[in-house]
């Protein structure tokens, strides 16, 4: 049954105007630096007030701060006279660890026949009638071809393409080994934060279903798609309606925390306040297929380095999205926030010849790796109004690490928080491609001694 509660900086089209400080309270002196805000005139509302709340819980209500109390973290309301003088004071005095501003996060994937269609507007500059089959093709055959000529073997990759029977299931399911064993991940709390959930969706029906309202301004519903993707692939049916099998956990039961808005954009207190509900409701998993771009030589982000530790101690275990700001081999870019936290395992996509994909940011500063690979190319999966569709993205590839993680913690109750995130590395298959792109390598849902 479904239940339902509703609960760069400034991109354009990203409805986040207004974006706040982050401010992070050294974890001795949180309540004292709770009361100096307080002191200050400006009006503290405490995450705990809305957990039973049907208002958006991280829209301040009128209160001038947002206090994540699980983390430590308090969102407030820029105004440079009254809060600039207070953190130096805090901080001077070790009250407040960091301060930054708020950022805006997207969602990181999208339909493949999109770009299908940017390609075709732009071969010689004139409509060619390019269809999926033959582009993937070409595709294939370049990197082929690629792969020959720097030397490196292609038979693996060959082997690989050859192998993919998408008739019964999908190749990502395939890819991860996902459709052997009795695994289904019945009793396991997955908690996607993402663009929402279409939980009326054919292949959903009878589901235990959450859902939960974090985006501001936005409808309760996944206007935009990227959501019900991303949990079709995590949570899909053993046996869908139409089309092969996509989802791995299908008996998980299912968080949707509406963290990004209609247009695929949110902000730190949307997406902290969903990882607090999710820490609440008792999630095993919690998934985010979403990420800000970094630059090379960025330091990772120490909200989120705390925020990891914290779900990771409470036997949760987060996993987000390495980014897709990579056009590759011209060009590839590090690790984006949250998936560059050392505390928060990281998702590269990988394609059918289990190749780094083109998109697919890799571990290039210092501390802030890739972790582990997943199938993120030419993903089928669930779309709302009973739709489905193939989308590109590391979103894609992180669902099914999502999804594996809720068989493994089924598995055993022993694997929980880090120990889950100790097992879901021992079972990966090493790649030929280097760790700064796929990590420990591409994950399995068996290891390679099991039947």
């Amino acid at each position: 049954m479904a239940k339902s509660t509703r609960g760069r900086v400034n991109a354009p089209g990203d409805g986040t105007s207004g974006l706040g400080m982050v401010v992070r309270f050294t974890p001795k002196a949180r309540s004292e630096g709770v009361q100096q805000l307080e002191k200050g005139g400006f009006r503290v509302a405490s995450s705990k007030d809305f957990r039973s709340a049907v208002a958006v819980p991280n829209d301040f209500d009128g209160a001038d701060v947002q206090y994540f109390e699980r983390f430590g973290i308090a969102i407030v309301r820029r105004d440079g006279e009254r809060l600039k003088p207070m953190l130096q004071n805090a901080m001077q005095r070790k009250v407040v660890s960091a301060a930054r501003p708020e950022r805006s996060y997207r969602a990181l994937g999208g339909p493949l026949t999109k770009r299908l269609d940017l390609a075709q507007a732009t071969v010689g500059g004139v409509a060619s009638p390019l269809d999926r089959d033959y582009l993937l093709g070409y595709r294939d055959a370049v990197n082929e071809l690629v792969d020959r000529l720097l030397g490196k073997k292609g038979a693996e990759g060959l082997v690989a393409r050859a192998a993919f029977d998408e008739t019964g299931n999908t190749w990502g399911l395939q890819a991860v080994r996902a459709i052997e064993g009795e695994l289904s991940g019945a009793g396991i709390k997955v908690a996607v934060l993402d663009t929402g959930f279409d939980e009326t969706h054919q292949d959903f029906v009878g589901r235990s279903v959450t859902k939960k309202l974090f985006a501001t301004r936005s409808s309760e519903g996944d206007v935009h798609g990227h959501g019900t993707h991303c949990i079709g692939t995590a949570c899909g049916p053993l046996r869908p309606t139409s089309g092969p099998r996509y989802g791995v956990a299908y008996e998980a039961e299912i968080y949707a925390g509406k963290v990004l808005g209609d247009d695929g954009f949110g902000t730190d207190r949307s997406i902290i306040a969903g990882m607090e509900w999710a820490l609440d409701e008792g999630c095993h998993v919690i998934s985010m297929s979403l990420g800000a771009a970094t630059q090379i030589g960025d330091a990772p982000s120490d909200d989120y380095e705390q925020i990891g530790q914290v779900c990771l101690d409470a036997g949760t275990l987060v996993v987000a999205a390495a980014g897709n700001e990579s056009t590759r081999p011209q060009q590839i870019n590090p690790v984006g926030s949250p998936a560059n936290a050392s505390t928060i395992l990281g998702v590269s996509a990988v394609d059918r010849s289990f190749a780094p994909a083109s998109f697919s940011c890799g571990g290039l500063n210092p501390g802030q790796e890739v972790d582990i690979a997943a199938p993120g190319v030419d993903i089928f999966s669930s779309l709302p109004d009973d739709k489905y569709d193939r989308w590109d993205g590391t979103s894609m590839a992180t669902p099914h690490v999502a999804g594996v993680a809720a068989l493994i913690a089924q598995s055993d109750p022993k694997f929980r928080g880090w120990a889950l995130w100790a097992r879901l590395i021992q079972l990966t298959k090493p790649l030929s491609s280097s760790a700064r792109d796929v990590g420990k390598g591409l994950l399995q849902a068996r290891g390679s001694g099991e039947v």
